[in-house]
Parts: structure tokens; C-alpha cells; sequence
């Protein structure tokens, strides 16, 4: 029954990443920032899938979908607090999309 039970979980699990990366990556192409508002509640919840799911598609989608969303979201704060100040504008950014490539990627796989 255990085991009946877990992959059942874990189909749930691999339909529900998939959904979610297909909707952060819509989000980020979308115009008018959806992807940088929704980062927040998007960016924990993929490296929730990425870790209960972490088959190398999974650990690829979460690195490349979670690296630009984290990206993008430390180019809207800096954007807010600093302006279009080129010193931080663009490697704050960049630093956030690495460390975010680098920890999906570091979840080990099965």
C-alpha cells in the first residue's frame, strides 16, 4: 500500500512541476512583469518540486526557469530601490540567476 501511495505522490508531484514550470516560464515572457510579481511564490515552490522530484529534466527546467525568474527578480528590486543605476542594475542580477542555476543543479538526483 506504501509504495502504491508514493508513486501516486510522486506522479502528482511530476504533473504539478511541470504545470508550474510551463506557468513561470509563461510569466516571465509575459509583458508588464507577471514573472518578477509572482517570483516570491513561484521560485520557493520549484525548488520544492526540484527537491521531491529531482530527476536531471526536473534539476534542468528548475535551474534555467528558476535562474531567470530569480534574475529577473533581483532586477525589479534593485530597479526599485536604486534606479537605473548600471553599477548594481545588472550584476546583482546575474549573481541571484547563478546562485539560483547553482542550487537547483546541486539537488541531488536519484
Amino acid at each position: 500500500m506504501a509504495s502504491t501511495a508514493g508513486r501516486a505522490n510522486d506522479g502528482v508531484v511530476r504533473a504539478g512541476g511541470m504545470v508550474l514550470f510551463v506557468v513561470a516560464a509563461v510569466l516571465l515572457t509575459s509583458i508588464g512583469g507577471a514573472g518578477i510579481v509572482a517570483a516570491p511564490v513561484t521560485l520557493p515552490l520549484m525548488f520544492l518540486v526540484v527537491w521531491r522530484h529531482p530527476t536531471l529534466a526536473f534539476r534542468i527546467a528548475g535551474a534555467v526557469i528558476g535562474g531567470l525568474t530569480a534574475a529577473a527578480f533581483a532586477w525589479g528590486l534593485v530597479y526599485l530601490a536604486a534606479g537605473e543605476v548600471a553599477v548594481v542594475e545588472w550584476p546583482a542580477p546575474a549573481l541571484a540567476g547563478a546562485a539560483t542555476v547553482a542550487g537547483m543543479a546541486m539537488i541531488a538526483g536519484d
